[in-house]
């Protein structure tokens, strides 16, 4: 499974933008050019708009099996807050879209892409958030590398 955003931003609403995506991605028609083994991700997140917040970098670890490969799209893990508009797996790499809705009143909208590239890799995902603090784009950078047998 490849996680693709984990990492939490802040109080309130915000961390509905940053903590809501834990996306797995795996076969829907196709099997994606992803090699089973230990990986490790590194997730830059860019707060556009907000100059004094620095790039906030997050590397973690964790073994895909073959079986989590072959899943499908049962493999997204959807927070009860979120849906998922849209989903497009290839072998090449995916494409998707969620909405969420925070109970205090705040929302995020997601799209976000991946390449597959057998041994590495890498994507992008833009969230656009509402919350307490105002309107802001949370965009987050991430790379992939298969570094080891699990």
């Amino acid at each position: 499974m490849l996680r693709l955003f984990t990492s939490r931003i802040g109080p309130s609403c915000l961390s509905l933008g940053a903590a809501l995506l834990i996306l797995p991605f795996a076969a829907a028609a196709e099997t994606p050019n992803i090699e089973p083994g230990k990986w490790e991700y590194t997730h830059t997140m860019i707060m556009e708009g907000m100059d004094q917040m620095p790039d906030q970098v997050d590397t973690s670890r964790e073994c895909v099996t073959q079986e989590d490969i072959e899943r499908g799209e049962d493999v997204f893990e959807v927070p009860d807050e979120c849906t998922l508009d849209h989903a497009d797996i290839r072998a090449d790499g995916a494409e998707y879209a969620m909405t969420c809705t925070d109970p205090q009143g705040g929302s995020a909208t997601m799209e976000g892409e991946m390449r597959f590239m057998g041994d590495r890799s890498e994507g992008r995902m833009e969230a656009d958030v509402e919350g307490p603090m105002g309107e802001m784009t949370i965009v987050t950078e991430i790379e992939g590398e298969r570094i080891g047998d699990c």
